[in-house]
């Protein structure tokens, strides 16, 4: 998914957010938006790697402009950061700097757990069908040349 989709996804996330922390509900129910925003912020933080290193077929088939890529990731950090400097003014404010301070130092855990497992399959199925991709289109190449061959062989 692009940065703009998944910034879209996270802000209306967030809002439900501030919806819940507004009206006082437990941390358990925060816990949970809390949750769906950061592996929305975690996507846009991969989107943007990806958008680095993109996949040899995306290289070539992607419609957007350099540009367009680099203001789509722009806009998505700053807005992501923008509310993450929310969100922890909103969890002190009614939960505590203690809560706050354990909810990062957990969060650093599963990032990290879910870097390893998620991430790395996506970049291993992305890899995959690159290259089986590539070998269809090699295949194809050298069964038009061994096509053409035959003919001129014949005529």
């Amino acid at each position: 998914m692009d940065p703009l989709s998944l910034i879209a996804m996270a802000s209306t996330t967030f809002k439900g957010i501030q919806v819940l922390v507004n009206k006082g509900a437990e941390i358990e129910h925060v816990a949970q938006k809390l949750g769906q925003w950061y592996s929305f912020a975690s996507d846009i933080k991969e989107a943007e790697k990806e958008a680095e290193n993109p996949g040899i077929f995306k290289k070539l088939f992607d419609g957007n402009t350099v540009e367009q890529q680099a203001l789509n990731s722009v806009i998505a950090k700053k807005k992501l950061e923008e509310q993450e400097k929310q969100i922890r003014e909103l969890i002190v404010w009614t939960y505590g700097v203690e809560t706050y301070q354990d909810m990062i130092m957990l969060r650093r855990k599963i990032k990290a757990q879910r870097e390893q497992a998620i991430y790395k399959q996506r970049k291993r199925q992305r890899m995959l069908l690159d290259s089986l991709l590539i070998a269809v289109a090699v295949a194809l190449s050298a069964g038009i040349i061994y096509g053409t061959v035959l003919i001129i062989r014949g005529a």
